[in-house]
């Protein structure tokens, strides 16, 4: 018999590409004026008579925020503030840290997600301004004008939207902007303007086009990766089988998060699950590590954050969707979607479980069987106050499976003051110097 090996081709670790972000732009002096239209930002914040402005840039323009500010400066008479690392997304406005300084206003340079704000500050969006065949497009899309056909303009090319208006003039074409899809028709072929990406995904969900194209140098028709649908099914049932389940705050700026927030504690509740709150700003796998008894993690974020996607992470991702299709049998009419405020108006009514007792069923991840109260079945029960197990041979046990418990089975439960175990010394001096040889260590 051949041996089978177990360990992966050490290609995979040498080639894994551990930081993926945009690399940093530094755009040409000359250029800065028309690439942040400073003239445009300079009378925006005349006219509205502000006088403390925040400028927010994504990581990757940073090279160019000193220059920027230093201009608008110049044409205001008045400091600017640049807000260089924002504490969740780049691309959702960044209001809490602009409240920090009392600012008046923000402009906000580079991608953005359009999801529903919830920032009460003025703000300004200044695009980035990527090249287009024009030509090309119009040849491209030569093919489609027979039936009803709309072009949606990403916003690096707004720049040139008059140009395309100019050379594609059709009574079947209708032109929208990626800032203002209010009124964009639902169901039609529709070719977007842009990069593929998270952004065309969340089109394909919200808009349901009938045939979905996206031109950046060439057309090519979307076709929706099967595997962001199937991935749903296995975190519905995750969450079916978790215990204790963590929700993530990943975003302040987008509209209703509390409102979710508060929705999501009523669906866990009702389902007779814990969770816990947790903001700790940016996360990272570092910091959910430090919450080893979750068993799935509840993320509030914008529509365009890449967390979802990540597989670096100790527990699986879920979104609001998940958690509301997996234990709230009365929204069974919603459609996916990152964002959640394209469903959340649409939600049922929460079914309470509480003092009921419907059958169980089996878990497809684990074949265990599953409780009226959706925790696996060890045969035990576990009484009103989640304290106390009663085992089926009538033993009582603690319950160890929330955070108290969970906390009171670990090795090591972090500093802890000894109280009354310490004898009372006076001060005395401690050690001096360097941590590399303190004074009082042999030289």
């Amino acid at each position: 018999m051949s041996q089978v090996s177990f360990s992966s081709n050490e290609a995979v670790s040498l080639e894994k590409t551990v930081n993926n972000e945009q690399k940093p732009v530094e755009t040409a002096i000359e250029n800065i004026d028309s690439v942040y239209e400073i003239e445009k930002c300079t009378q925006w914040i005349k006219i509205h008579d502000f006088h403390k402005v925040c400028l927010q840039f994504p990581n990757y323009l940073l090279p160019d925020s000193s220059e920027v500010a230093s201009r608008l400066e110049d044409k205001l008479g008045e400091n600017v503030y640049i807000l260089g690392d924002t504490a969740y997304e780049s691309c959702c406005i960044d209001y809490i840290a602009a409240a920090h300084l009392n600012a008046d206003a923000i402009i906000h340079f580079g991608p953005v997600c359009f999801s529903q704000t919830s920032a009460s500050i003025p703000y300004l969006n200044i695009y980035e301004k990527h090249d287009l065949n024009v030509v090309k497009l119009k040849h491209a899309i030569e093919g489609l004008r027979n039936d009803k056909l709309i072009i949606l303009v990403d916003t690096p090319y707004i720049h040139v939207l008059d140009s395309i208006e100019e050379a594609i003039k059709d009574q079947n074409v209708q032109i929208f902007r990626a800032d203002k899809t209010e009124s964009l028709p639902v169901k039609h072929k529709l070719v977007f303007v842009g990069d593929p990406g998270r952004k065309l995904m969340n089109i394909f969900l919200s808009f349901q086009p009938q045939k979905l194209y996206w031109f950046t140098n060439s057309l090519e028709e979307y076709v929706m990766d099967t595997v962001v649908l199937k991935k749903r099914n296995y975190l519905m049932e995750k969450i079916r089988d978790s215990r204790t389940i963590g929700i993530i705050i990943g975003t302040l700026g987008v509209k209703n998060y509390l409102n979710l927030i508060d929705r999501m504690k009523k669906v866990i509740s009702a389902s007779r699950k814990k969770y816990y709150i947790i903001s700790v700003g940016r996360p990272t796998v570092a910091k959910l590590a430090n919450f080893p008894e979750l068993d799935v993690y509840l993320m509030i974020t914008c529509a365009m954050s890449e967390i979802y996607d990540s597989r670096d992470f100790y527990q699986p991702i879920a979104t609001p969707f998940d958690v509301e299709m997996a234990l709230n049998h009365g929204s069974t009419d919603i459609k996916f979607s990152y964002d959640y405020n394209r469903y959340f108006e649409h939600c049922g009514r929460i079914e309470d479980k509480e003092g009921s007792r419907c059958e169980g069923d089996v878990s497809l991840l684990t074949n265990r069987i599953r409780g009226a109260d959706g925790i696996e079945d060890s045969g035990g029960g576990v009484n009103g106050n989640n304290q106390i197990m009663l085992r089926s041979d009538g033993t009582l046990a603690l319950n160890t499976s929330y955070g108290a418990g969970f906390l009171a089975d670990r090795t090591w439960k972090g500093l802890e003051q000894n109280l009354g175990g310490t004898d009372v010394e006076k001060a005395a001096e401690g050690r001096s110097g360097l941590a590399q040889k303190y004074d009082s260590e042999n030289r």
